[in-house]
């Protein structure tokens, strides 16, 4: 692409440079703010005047909202006799006035359409006062030129804020309005094509999740399949039985099936085992507590982020003291029946009230219960246990109480070596695509960046 023949310094260190004849202009000279309505989730019903609310502008719209294409909760109708500041129109944009992490600072929508359409609670308007192309303006609060901007100033531990004096004090850039059309339509052209390619690699790495979930689910209900059983030095040529399960069907005939509680301890912080904020300490004044959060997608222990116990309540409950080999189980919360393995040595360190730790006996191998674990049999058995409970929780006896299928010990390590090898080669393809991806959301914003600061000129291009 080709540059402008003249720049001048934006005074914005991580902008650089601008061209020369566009201007500079101070938010709070182009927009004005008011606030969305006052009301919490509690004032949202299914029909009447849809509304944006801040959780929706973190997780769902991007930086378009369309009522015809978008599903939106609504408020009563009765907002309309005294909300008019509220209410959206074409090209309005709505912030987020918190975040829970300073990427997510200075999230917005802006509306596409001539809808009624409110926006809710925890938002922002923001509207045009000045001749500039809505979508021209969205890309520039999409850009890293203007996001920097927010982070730098936002405040915040577990929530940042973002005030109207932080947006007020932003510094936007303005081509001439033709320019700003192009731009716009060249970005169009340009993040739609990256964004067709992030949704079909993002299909292809959701195939492979279910592919590898389709490996665990056989071998565990079926064994290895006849050329993996030949390979392991396995008879192909099992017997089958019913399983007494519709969706599951036969499996083979010399496996077992026994409760969790006869192949493992299950046990937990309840009663007096549990503890309090108070309990927690510096690193050198107690033992490591592992909790949900500290269970990776991949069945891993993450302690990059470690929480101590004091020394008193570690050596109150010597049962539940972690060690190698151990499973750990989500037992309550939005990640409940998720699961780790314990294969490093973390020095002295226990569980908290969140989850659950099992240990198997010499009858199971600790890898072949995870992979069990994992499995759709362990999972459909959660969300029946949990479907109609407000907090998702199990309790330590449902947790005792699930059914192992049981192959003998020299089987199941042949079925944990299988699939480890299949686990993992699909694992890299989905890093892989992981990557492929990430570079392509890089790229998505370096053409943003480039276009909206004008270090490269788009209207040959329009």
């Amino acid at each position: 692409m080709s540059k402008y023949e003249k720049y001048k310094a934006s005074g914005i260190d991580w902008i650089g440079v601008v061209p020369k004849h566009w201007k500079r202009k101070r938010f709070r000279y182009c927009f004005d703010n008011g606030k969305g309505l006052s009301i919490t989730k509690e004032n949202l019903i299914e029909t009447g005047i849809p509304c944006v609310n801040y959780g929706e502008i973190h997780s769902k719209y991007g930086f378009i909202v369309d009522p015809e294409k978008d599903e939106l909760l609504c408020v009563d109708e009765k907002y309309l006799e005294t909300n008019q500041s509220s209410l959206l129109s074409n090209g309005h944009f709505v912030f987020a006035d918190t975040s829970e992490d300073i990427e997510g600072s200075g999230n917005f929508t802006h509306l596409i359409g001539n809808h009624k359409i409110f926006a809710g609670y925890h938002t922002i308007v923001s509207r045009l006062k000045i001749n500039a192309h809505p979508r021209y303006v969205a890309y520039f609060f999409d850009s890293v030129a203007y996001r920097n901007q927010i982070r730098s100033e936002v405040q915040g531990v577990k929530v940042f804020s973002i005030t109207n004096k932080i947006l007020k004090d932003t510094i936007l850039f303005f081509p001439e309005f033709t320019e700003q059309l192009s731009i716009a339509n060249y970005l169009d052209h340009q993040t739609q094509k990256i964004d067709r390619l992030i949704s079909n690699k993002k299909a292809q790495a959701e195939k492979l999740k279910e592919l590898r979930q389709i490996e665990i689910n056989n071998a565990v209900t079926k064994g290895l399949p006849a050329e993996a059983a030949v390979k392991a030095g396995l008879d192909p040529n099992i017997e089958m039985k019913d399983s007494g399960i519709e969706w599951m069907g036969e499996i083979p005939e010399h496996w077992q099936s026994l409760r969790l509680k006869h192949i493992s301890s299950v046990r937990g912080r309840i009663g007096f085992r549990g503890y309090t904020t108070e309990d927690l300490v510096e690193e050198t004044e107690g033992a490591i507590t592992i909790g949900a959060t500290h269970i990776t997608s991949n069945g891993l222990i993450d302690l990059s982020a470690p929480i101590y116990i004091s020394w008193n309540k570690y050596y109150e409950s010597p049962e539940i003291m972690v060690e190698l080999g151990d499973l750990i189980i989500v037992q309550r919360g939005s990640t409940v029946g998720k699961v780790g393995v314990v294969i490093t040595d973390f020095g002295k360190s226990t569980i908290n009230p969140s989850v659950v730790l099992i240990r198997p006996n010499k009858r199971i191998d600790t890898q072949y219960l995870f992979f069990y674990i994992i499995s759709d049999l362990i999972s459909k058995t959660v969300s029946l246990l949990t479907s109609s409970t407000a907090i998702p929780m199990i309790s330590q006896e449902q947790i005792e109480n699930f059914e192992i299928l049981l192959p003998p010990i020299s089987e199941q390590q042949r079925i944990v070596e299988y699939l480890k090898a299949k686990t993992e080669a699909i694992d890299k393809l989905i890093k892989n695509i992981s990557t492929q991806i990430e570079k392509l959301q890089e790229l998505r914003k370096i053409k943003i960046y480039e276009a909206v600061t004008g270090k490269i000129n788009v209207n040959e291009y329009a």
